[in-house]
């Protein structure tokens, strides 16, 4: 082993594509001889997902590609030794993650084909001599990402054409778009910019890739040497999202032309918001709200260049006023616009790069298998312990230009790739730390794990004694419903009950369609039949459809002393109706 660079060749090539195809063998196989028909359709889905994960990974790392040949056995063993259930799937993304993460990082901080194998001689990623620029190392990391990020698609997947568009044309368009804007501003500014609009979709739909294209087509424009079929191909770009969407179709081509022409990207941004002031009757601070999401996740754009500023307040106007539908999505474009207009200073766009590789990591973990949260970047920003809001955006702002602050105060630059890795790897760290300390402190669990408790008519109720008559706070149930797709919302379902000798107990009642809900909420007749489900806290694949279980707390008026729990069906339910209770914790 050497650090010289190993020249491509067709043999690598099919080499690269053999681990993750090998472990795709290995898991259907050990699929096709499950015994239980759900852990064998979970396996299935599994084998896809990594397979589909691992692939533009293998093509994204440089050669020898270490982590895809250990990831792959890595996701044959989670498949093979860890039991069906959420908790496997939870092991394969966060593996998964980690394989897409290290590739992406030994890419950006290899050496460029042809420049050797010194370490003296290798560049960090915002550098003009950055190793693996453009479309060979931004499409096969779009690809991956958005794997991860739409990997629901893969389970029950739409038509062919459809899946093919979202798995692969928007991805490859968007990492084509990104590699437009990598040539003017630097791949690093380019995939915090692709980060950042991936965070809010999640991935690569319609809306954010309308905006990164946009993007592309404003940057073309300003390119001396593009002749004048490539300006016209640009100017169509630019102005095709007014077809897509009028209002969010000129934010982006807005966004577009703030790249070169800033003033007047800043003066149509004024009369964008006043459009929509008057025609909309937005009201400022309900704009004013919505454009703190734009420091929320660049927060180093509260410190741009001069040159730049008109640009960053066009972006923060445009993000206020854009409205968010179908989705966040449609802020894509003025966060990205802000991400363009930062310093090249390594000072500045390492620590940022290190925010939003935390957050696109962190949205990734969620909208996968077994969360699948329909909003999981701001679902994981509330694991910090703020709202997503003006405060949590102000300590992101005073963290980000704090260590941005230090480098540029003791003169490090943060240039050097060996310096760069460590000084990001302590700013993750750091985030970690909070993240951690940020998160609810975990109670005392009565119940084994996936080992549930299920409540019907033969056994209507179950009690444990609590050790040492503890003082309880509040009570955690994980649940769901079975037969109680035609219960009404509000229905109690369940009571909770803590008992202490010589004192009244106290009791909670559990409700279905609100602290609980069936089970196949997501079944397809279930669906049609229009029943309402809170939303679930984990799922897992049931078959040819995923089930569901929810989480709901009770939070006691005071601190009360109980020397046992009991939960009981609630008199009056259905006598097919069961109740599950997969996990009971007791808070301080």
């Amino acid at each position: 082993m050497n650090e010289k660079t190993v020249p491509s060749s067709p043999r690598s090539e099919i080499l690269r594509i053999l681990a993750p195809l090998a472990a795709l063998a290995s898991m259907a196989s050990f699929a096709a001889r499950e015994v239980d028909p759900a852990g064998a359709a979970e396996s299935v889905y599994l084998a896809v997902l990594a397979a589909a994960a691992l692939l533009p990974a293998g093509f994204l790392a440089p050669w020898p590609t270490y982590e895809v040949g250990i990831g792959s056995a890595l996701a044959a063993a989670v498949v093979w030794a860890l039991p069906p259930g959420p908790g496997r799937g939870a092991a394969m993304m966060v593996l998964l993650v980690a394989v897409l993460a290290v590739a992406a990082g030994r890419r950006l901080f290899s050496p460029s084909p042809g420049e050797g194998g010194g370490r003296g001689r290798e560049r960090g990623p915002g550098g003009e001599g950055s190793g693996g620029r453009g479309p060979s190392l931004l499409i096969p990391l779009a690809l991956g990402a958005q794997v991860l990020l739409r990997g629901d698609l893969l389970f029950a997947p739409p038509p062919p054409f459809r899946l093919a568009v979202a798995l692969v044309v928007l991805p490859v368009a968007g990492g084509l778009a990104l590699s437009v804007l990598a040539r003017r501003y630097g791949m690093a500014l380019a995939l915090i910019a692709g980060g950042t609009a991936v965070a809010l979709a999640p991935g690569f739909n319609v809306a954010s890739t309308v905006g990164l294209v946009a993007l592309a087509a404003g940057c073309l424009l300003t390119w001396e040497d593009a002749g004048p079929e490539l300006k016209a191909a640009a100017w169509l770009a630019l102005l095709a999202p007014l077809v897509w969407a009028p209002v969010p179709g000129a934010v982006a081509a807005v966004c577009g032309l703030a790249l070169g022409r800033p003033r007047l990207a800043l003066g149509l941004a004024v009369a964008v918001v006043a459009g929509v002031v008057w025609y909309f009757h937005a009201s400022l601070p309900g704009i004013a709200r919505q454009a703190v999401w734009l420091f929320l996740l660049v927060p180093a754009a509260a410190l741009p260049g001069r040159e730049r500023i008109a640009a960053v307040i066009a972006a923060v106007l445009l993000a206020g006023a854009v409205p968010p539908i179908p989705g966040a999505a449609t802020l894509a474009a003025p966060m990205a616009l802000a991400a363009l207009s930062l310093r090249r200073d390594p000072a500045f766009f390492i620590p940022q790069g290190v925010w939003t590789g935390v957050l696109v990591g962190g949205t990734a973990l969620l909208a996968g298998y077994p969360w699948l949260r329909g909003e999981p970047m701001p679902t994981y920003l509330s694991l910090f312990g703020l709202v997503p809001g003006p405060v949590l955006a102000l300590v992101v702002v005073c963290v980000v230009l704090a260590l941005t602050g230090l480098g540029v105060w003791m003169g490090w630059g943060w240039g050097e790739p060996l310096r760069s890795a460590r000084l990001a790897g302590l700013a993750a760290a750091c985030l970690a730390l909070g993240l951690l300390a940020g998160l609810p402190d975990f109670g005392t669990a009565l119940l084994a794990p996936e080992v549930p408790v299920v409540l019907d008519a033969g056994h209507p109720a179950w009690e444990t004694q609590v050790s040492g008559r503890r003082s309880i706070g509040s009570v955690v149930v994980e649940s769901s419903l079975s037969n109680g797709a035609g219960l009404a919302p509000g229905t109690p379902v369940a009571i909770v009950r803590l008992r202490n000798a010589g004192r009244p107990e106290a009791n909670w009642v559990l409700r279905a369609g609100e602290g609980t809900g069936e089970w196949a909420a997501r079944r397809p007749d279930v669906i049609q039949a229009g029943v309402k489900a809170p939303g679930p806290w984990i799922s897992w694949v049931a078959g040819g459809f995923l089930g569901q279980r929810y989480r709901s707390r009770w939070t006691l008026e005071r601190p009360e002393s109980a020397s046992s729990l009991r939960i009981e069906r609630a008199p009056g339910v259905p006598p097919d109706l069961a109740v599950a209770v997969y996990q009971l914790e007791i808070r301080r």
